[in-house]
């Protein structure tokens, strides 16, 4: 199979996992507004926050150095089930420090959801590194199914506390342990987690190996939780809970919209991972960020000209306010898509210090316009200094990884993205039907027009699956 079969492939198994499931999620984003107060989805959103900050530091991104490891011995099952064997024996002291941090410290944590921190991130730890396990010896689609069943095991069992047990915010926390532990009990049972585990397999001169590659990553994790996530600490601080449920919400249209990149950038680290070293490396990831930056505007910016028709009907007017906040989150994804597209470059080659360096600068910018604006323009501070974030660290990354790859982005593509935007930005705000109807027309005309080449082969797949 060549390189282009195996990353389209890749990605239409991860595709079906990940977008049915985030599809899933969005859908019943009316359900969640309706039947929690801002507030309460604020309270959720900002704990799920703090447990995106804390796994990191406890479990060293040791399961993404396994991933990496295991990716160059693909055809050696000993060598594999040495370094899985490794990283869990590791993962079980991982989770008994943190128990013995959290016990210490639960005593100033002043939430009566505190509980629910210990026992998440300890899932979270295990759960990470058996889905990484699942890409790593080549079962993307076992990987996929995973993800597809721990998010609808959510969905289902929110529905279930929620509506019929009346458990309120209670619900989306036990729902959401629960699911992780079925999904973990899936992967164990369909993977054979015993045919890769073995206690005498741990070695220290491995463990050391990926704790080399993962360290830097605790950082740059860290960083991306100051620019992604940090913004809910500080609305919930400085304006209120209830705002930071606003924001939540405006936030779940910009992570459907990075769920689309979010799948083939598991199959893209996978493929350059894999095939950096051939002689042509730099012409095939030149000619794959060119031709993904080209779809990615396009969706970006049709998107947002679908969200003025969407926006009435997934959400409660409670959260009216989210709407202004939506397309400054949706433009910022689009530069986050153009950072992830030059981190695999970074990962390929080892370069975790890379990524932690530029991740770093990005969290300082992030925080800081954050801190010095959020009382001045409010909640735009949080919004704002995210896209501004993501922006210099994309900007920075195209230079930079000129180092090591010439890889040169058209002018087409940069002159379509300013075009797009513009248009699509000003309609949107403007908040006239009629306006919003031809931006979304044009948006899409222009979007086919510029994707046609790979619309055509698109096309082309699928008459060919069907004679076949």
């Amino acid at each position: 199979m060549n390189r282009e079969k195996e990353l389209v492939l890749n990605t239409i198994i991860l595709v079906i996992g990940k977008i049915s499931t985030q599809f899933i999620n969005f859908i019943l984003l009316p359900f969640y507004t309706m039947y929690l107060t801002p507030e309460e989805f604020g309270v959720f959103d900002l704990l799920n926050t703090y447990i995106v900050l804390i796994v990191p530091i406890f479990n060293w991104q040791i399961e993404n150095g396994m991933f990496r490891f295991m990716l160059d011995c693909r055809d050696n099952h000993d060598s594999q089930t040495q370094i899985f064997s490794t990283v869990l024996c590791s993962n079980f002291f991982q989770v008994f420090m943190y128990l013995c941090f959290f016990a210490i410290m639960q005593s100033f944590i002043k939430t009566p959801y505190k509980n629910f921190l210990a026992v998440d991130v300890s899932c979270n730890i295990f759960l990470n590194t058996f889905l990484q396990l699942s890409r790593g010896i080549g079962r993307t689609t076992k990987y996929a199914i995973s993800s597809f069943i721990l998010a609808l095991s959510t969905v289902l069992l929110n529905i279930i506390f929620i509506t019929v047990f009346n458990m309120g915010v209670y619900g989306l926390f036990f729902s959401t342990i629960i699911s992780k532990i079925i999904t973990i009990i899936y992967i164990i049972i369909n993977i054979k987690i015993w045919n890769y585990f073995r206690v005498s397999k741990f070695s220290k001169e491995i463990f050391f190996k990926i704790f080399k590659y993962s360290l830097p990553l605790v950082p740059n994790q860290l960083s991306w939780w100051v620019v992604g996530t940090s913004d809910r600490t500080i609305i919930s601080h400085f304006i209120s809970v209830t705002v930071n449920g606003i924001y939540s919400v405006a936030n779940k249209f910009s992570a459907l919209f990075i769920t689309f990149y979010n799948v083939f950038h598991l199959s893209w680290t996978e493929s350059v991972t894999t095939h950096i070293t051939d002689k042509d490396s730099e012409s095939f990831i030149t000619e794959i960020i060119n031709s993904i930056l080209k779809l990615i505007i396009s969706i970006c910016y049709c998107f947002i000209t679908i969200v003025p028709f969407m926006f009435p009907l997934f959400v409660n007017k409670q959260y009216e306010e989210a709407y202004y906040q939506i397309p400054i989150l949706v433009i910022a994804a689009l530069f986050q898509v153009v950072v992830g597209l030059y981190s695999v470059i970074y990962t390929a080659l080892k370069k975790s210090a890379e990524i932690m360096k530029t991740s770093l600068y990005a969290a300082i910018i992030n925080i800081t316009i954050n801190i010095l604006f959020i009382k001045i323009i409010g909640l735009y501070a949080a919004s704002i200094s995210t896209l501004i974030a993501y922006m210099v660290m994309a900007i920075y990354r195209c230079f930079h990884v000129k180092q090591f790859f010439n890889i040169k982005i058209e002018k087409k593509i940069i002159f379509s993205g300013i075009i797009l935007g513009i248009l699509s930005v000003l309609t949107y705000y403007i908040r006239l039907q009629w306006l919003h109807i031809f931006s979304l027309a044009i948006v899409v005309f222009y979007s086919v027009f510029l994707n046609r080449k790979l619309l055509f082969i698109l096309i082309q797949f699928i008459i060919k699956l069907k004679k076949r």
